[in-house]
């Protein structure tokens, strides 16, 4: 499964995704099934910034192929964009309940860089901006009532608490090491390693590192 976050601290957003984990059986030899972890990356760079996606795997490329053609476009019809990846999914006769999927993309434009999460639903469609100092999450195993989230996001600190950036970058790296390595321990099928983006709200720059856990 997939685990990813996308949060906004106010001048910094982060989007993280656990890597891709396979399982190997042999028959009949009564050993343990084997886990290998490769270098896919479930987060993507694309012009405005970076977007990881889960979810239906078919219908999220979708959506990303139509989300880069409306902005070549300058069209941030986001609810339309997801309707049209939505209708393609479906002309290849792919049953309606599995058109379910979740995005989280940041995007810079007019000198400022925002983060949406776009959640694509059996019956609707609907996106919002994540708001600064709040975190959201796309999950398989977990409760909304967990108090680990409210601790994550309460445990959030904008850059000018830290003397450099090296230090706030250090300080939520260990945070989500944290809490990769948490959501683990309930969620086999999710790595404690994971890519991590970050991208300066003010200036657009932004890079991605793996981070070993």
């Amino acid at each position: 499964m997939t685990l990813t976050v996308a949060i906004n601290i106010d001048d910094y957003i982060i989007l993280t995704g656990d890597h891709r984990l396979t399982i190997e059986c042999e028959p009949f030899t009564g050993l343990p099934a084997r886990t290998v972890v490769d270098d896919y990356k479930k987060i993507k760079y694309w012009k405005y910034g970076a977007i990881t996606v889960s979810g239906d795997v078919l219908l999220m490329y979708y959506f990303h192929e139509v989300l880069e053609f409306y902005a070549k476009q300058n069209n941030w019809d986001f609810l339309q964009v997801a309707q049209v990846a939505r209708a393609m999914y479906l002309n290849d006769d792919k049953p309606e309940q599995h058109a379910t999927g979740t995005a989280f993309f940041s995007l810079f434009t007019l000198g400022k860089v925002e983060i949406i999460h776009l959640s694509i639903k059996k019956n609707y469609i609907e996106y919002e901006t994540i708001k600064p100092m709040h975190a959201h999450f796309s999950l398989f195993e977990g409760t909304p009532d967990d108090p680990i989230y409210q601790l994550f996001v309460n445990s959030l600190r904008k850059i000018d608490s830290f003397l450099n950036f090296e230090d706030f970058y250090n300080y939520h790296t260990e945070l989500l090491r944290f809490f990769y390595t948490r959501q683990k321990r309930i969620d086999d099928s999710i790595t404690s390693s994971f890519d991590l983006f970050i991208q300066n709200t003010k200036t657009g720059q932004g890079f991605m590192q793996t981070i070993e856990n």
